[in-house]
């Protein structure tokens, strides 16, 4: 029963007791009268036919973070009889906002209705979208009946991904290591192609008739033996992330992750996502490939010492390694920087998780992890909450608060 059907209910007992008390008639008349509206709506209903059918389709089913996509609902009269009015209920998470509800009218046997709705795409994830809810209630609104439509599709958001600033030294050529004989040059060197200089890039490498010929600054790269790969390590545990909802560590993580799968995609690499032990190391694909997987990631337990020993150990080639990580112990930025000694270039953003549980002061972990890995030669930042992560990509680079540690290698 409805509130108004359950109000209707306490009206007949309260009619009834009236009656009996003080001996009036037409109470007792009225509260069976009441009485037989509410069983004639209960019968009403459950015999009323209900065979609706919807089909639903999601165009895209996938978007990028921020993105909209519109829902179609296709609703039939399957019956041989015109359909009672309904409320029609989709269940959308509620991550993407309040589910969409929508009144349809009668509808003649076998006629249909097209209703739309739109889904931000304002959280990363996968998403299930139903099942469908259809009510219908008595012409009075005192009895109400749902049926549960077993009509479901995902909606899968991508990422954020932010722009980072190239300057990075990643190590190994930008593109694929040229096959067949190299070319020799009057240097000595082994000579790929001519690009134009970049900041950092070693004056000893311009290639002055480059340079006179196109009026700006030229330089040599050298193919070199280091692949053109990289790989991203990210820390995905669940004991150490802080926060809820899209600003919590872990989803900034996540994002930070996709932004330089992207960033080192646009400069040639194919990436390689670690983020928990494997038999076997995942081939290298091309960035884009990886933006599902980061949309369907979810903190888990890992053992991320095991997973630096296997890196340690090669998995991540010689080409850029970039950890995202949480302010590792000493026993874990021991194994941290092991894992980095086989890679051309290595780059560490560490979250300061104790800033996303609503810590005002820096971790100290994570200040002696950033200093630890500096003395070893690698590029690291700290990302604390609310901070936007392309900025402290320029420390990386030398060019935020403080100067990092500079590494050899080409520059991307």
């Amino acid at each position: 029963m409805t509130r108004r059907g359950v109000g209707t209910l306490v009206a007949v007992v309260g009619l009834w007791l009236a009656a009996r008390t003080f001996g009036v008639a037409q109470l007792h008349t009225a509260a069976v009268a009441l009485l037989a509206l509410l069983a004639g709506a209960a019968v009403w209903i459950v015999f009323l036919p209900l065979r609706l059918e919807v089909d639903r389709s999601v165009e895209p089913s996938v978007v990028d973070h921020g993105g909209r996509a519109r829902v179609h609902l296709l609703v039939r009269n399957l019956g041989a009889v015109p359909s009672p009015a309904a409320w029609l209920e989709d269940a959308v998470p509620p991550a993407l906002g309040q589910p969409p509800s929508f009144r349809v009218p009668v509808l003649r046997p076998h006629r249909m209705l097209d209703l739309t709705y739109e889904l931000e795409g304002v959280h990363r994830g996968r998403f299930r979208i139903g099942p469908l809810t259809a009510t219908i209630r008595d012409p009075f609104g005192m009895v109400q009946r749902r049926r549960t439509l077993e009509v479901r599709d995902t909606f899968t958001v991508l990422p954020q991904v932010w722009p980072l600033p190239a300057g990075a030294p990643l190590g190994g050529a930008s593109g694929s290591v040229a096959s067949g004989p190299r070319r020799p040059t009057t240097h000595g060197d082994e000579l790929a192609d001519i690009r134009e200089y970049v900041r950092g890039d070693d004056l000893r490498a311009v290639h002055w008739a480059s340079t006179a010929h196109r009026g700006k600054l030229m330089v040599r790269r050298a193919e070199e033996a280091t692949s053109p790969r990289a790989t991203i390590l990210l820390d995905v545990r669940r004991d150490r992330h802080r926060g809820t909802g899209p600003a919590a560590s872990f989803e900034v993580a996540v994002a930070t992750a996709a932004s330089v799968a992207h960033h080192l995609g646009a400069r040639g690499r194919v990436v390689a996502l670690l983020d928990r032990p494997l038999v076997h190391a995942p081939a290298p694909q091309p960035a884009a490939a990886w933006m599902p997987v980061l949309a369907d990631l979810e903190p888990v337990e890992v053992d991320l010492t095991a997973l630096l020993r296997q890196v340690a150990t090669g998995t991540s080639g010689e080409g850029t390694l970039v950890a995202v990580v949480t302010p590792p112990d000493p026993e874990e930025l021991r194994a941290l920087v092991r894992a980095g000694r086989g890679a051309a270039s290595r780059l560490a953003v560490v979250l300061d998780t104790g800033s996303f549980a609503g810590s005002a002061t820096p971790d100290p972990t994570a200040l002696q992890a950033i200093a630890g890995l500096r003395a070893a030669g690698w590029r690291a930042t700290l990302v604390r909450s609310g901070e936007p992560v392309p900025e402290r990509w320029q420390e990386l680079l030398g060019r935020g608060r403080s100067a990092a540690t500079p590494v050899g290698g080409t520059v991307g």
